[in-house]
């Protein structure tokens, strides 16, 4: 069974999936996308599940 890789966020203290982009969650989590979120860069670059049929996937370093 897939375990998603997770986070305590200390803004809302609860755990956050970071198989998410920053933006889902913090939709999810009333933050709004212009919060200072702690956790930002722990995200996902996009969101691969609503992403255009035509996005490319930004490369890995």
């Amino acid at each position: 069974m897939f375990e998603p890789p997770m986070e305590r966020c200390p803004v809302c203290d609860d755990y956050v999936a970071l198989v998410q982009s920053q933006g889902e969650c913090a939709n999810s989590r009333q933050c709004g996308r212009a919060a200072d979120c702690p956790l930002q860069t722990a995200f996902a670059v996009t969101d691969f599940y609503r992403a255009p049929a035509r996005a490319v996937r930004p490369a890995t370093p």
